[in-house]
């Protein structure tokens, strides 16, 4: 594993944080074979499925008929946990609904412990803070990484998806643009985290033909997405399927969706001015300038800017994101991986008072994203992850300044 290749301090971070890991789930270990975690909604999704039940799938009654049949104990369930992702998805999951619930709890987690330690082999000739590591220790400090331990502990769907952002990442560098927006179209079942990417992916690229690559293999796997849920559900669920995910958003399901506990602007501002009456106006307003600026940012004449641009692309995608929760913070991987790299070699010495600001706002988003005990904190005692909300705001902020005085110098 070499974690030699670690400093003391840093041996002793990683240490202290898998010994927390551990005490969390020991601790939690009853609530995971109640059935308390996410993965409940899968499971219940696939179940739905496999007993030819498609055509009701997004209704709570029968979600919570079937939720009570694997997960009697969840003493705190008094309604459905709600399935609010496309109906393509409840298709990966009727496999695992062939076994009971803690066995296919214990095979998902698995699956994507395998993607955890996949994901360095296909990023490491790109990504150069992952040139030294072996890949055990690559999926070590993954496993630190709070929104991936998050995702890992309730069984999301979050490590897949960016697993997904990964291999489209990959195969962009490869100049493989049609199985890159492929790729990306597969991670539709968190759209949120995905069209807003997608969009700003087109405007960044410089080039009209890998443009049109990149759209063609996104709308061909989209299209077949969309037949498969009509397949699998039926027009009319497919038809409804916005206006329950819309109608959940509203109710916050019963409690189980919490503005507070969402890092992106939506839970940025929840903090501060959820009582204001146009608090959603003002939401979709902030994100609109986000979304302008990111895409402004886009048109660089320096082609060693991509990478850059493409981490200010992802930010912005969790910023502007109305749903999205800690584990979803798992897309920042790459990229913080990837400005890790940068800001170890590729920022100058000496620059000017704005550079320096700039570097400073990152790195200090940045820390506040990578401490994971703070974030564990937020969630479990708090209740107020939104906090980190402003940190992404932050890296954003010093990304896109940083970008903006390198479009100025090139101008000068």
């Amino acid at each position: 594993m070499k974690l030699g290749n670690l400093k003391p301090a840093g041996r002793l971070y990683v240490g202290a944080v898998l010994l927390i890991q551990l005490l969390v789930v020991w601790n939690a270990r009853d609530l995971i074979w109640k059935g308390y975690p996410d993965f409940t909604i899968y499971y219940t999704a696939g179940t739905i499925i496999r007993q030819g039940m498609g055509h009701s799938l997004y209704d709570n009654g029968i979600q919570f008929e079937v939720q009570k049949e694997f997960a009697p104990q969840v003493a705190i369930r008094l309604g459905a946990l709600p399935f609010n992702h496309p109906p393509f998805e409840a298709l990966l999951f009727v496999p695992f609904t062939y076994l009971s619930y803690r066995v296919a709890y214990l095979l998902w987690l698995l699956a994507n412990l395998a993607m955890l330690a996949t994901l360095p082999i296909l990023l490491r000739p790109y990504v150069q803070v992952l040139a030294g590591w072996s890949v055990p220790l690559c999926t070590l400090v993954g496993l630190i990484f709070f929104p991936i331990f998050f995702a890992l502990l309730q069984g999301q769907d979050a490590i897949l998806l960016m697993f997904l952002y990964g291999l489209s990442f990959a195969s962009m560098k490869k100049g493989r643009m049609v199985s890159a927006g492929a790729w990306l179209a597969c991670g539709l079942f968190k759209f949120h985290l995905v069209l807003p990417f997608f969009i700003l992916l087109l405007i960044q690229e410089k080039e009209t033909q890998r443009r049109m690559k990149i759209l063609w293999g996104f709308l061909l796997v989209g299209a077949m997405l969309g037949v498969v849920s009509i397949l699998a559900v039926g027009t009319r669920q497919v038809i409804s399927y916005p206006a329950y995910v819309l109608g959940l958003e509203k109710t916050m399901a019963q409690g189980a969706i919490m503005p507070s506990d969402m890092p992106n602007l939506r839970g940025a501002l929840y903090l501060i001015a959820s009582r204001l009456h146009s608090f959603d106006l003002l939401v979709v307003s902030f994100s609109v300038v986000v979304f302008l600026v990111a895409a402004r940012i886009s048109h660089l004449p320096d082609r060693h800017s991509d990478d850059l641009n493409y981490v200010l692309a992802v930010f912005a995608t969790v910023l502007v994101s109305y749903h999205g929760l800690g584990y979803d913070l798992c897309v920042l991987a790459l990229p913080v991986s990837l400005l890790a790299g940068w800001l170890k070699t590729g920022w100058p010495q000496d620059g000017s008072g704005s550079r320096r600001w700039n570097r400073a706002a990152i790195g200090t988003g940045m820390a506040a994203l990578l401490f994971s005990p703070l974030q564990l904190v937020l969630l479990m005692r708090y209740n107020r992850l939104a906090l980190l909300g402003w940190a992404v705001l932050l890296c954003f902020v010093g990304i896109a300044a940083e970008l903006g005085s390198r479009t100025q110098r090139l101008a000068a």
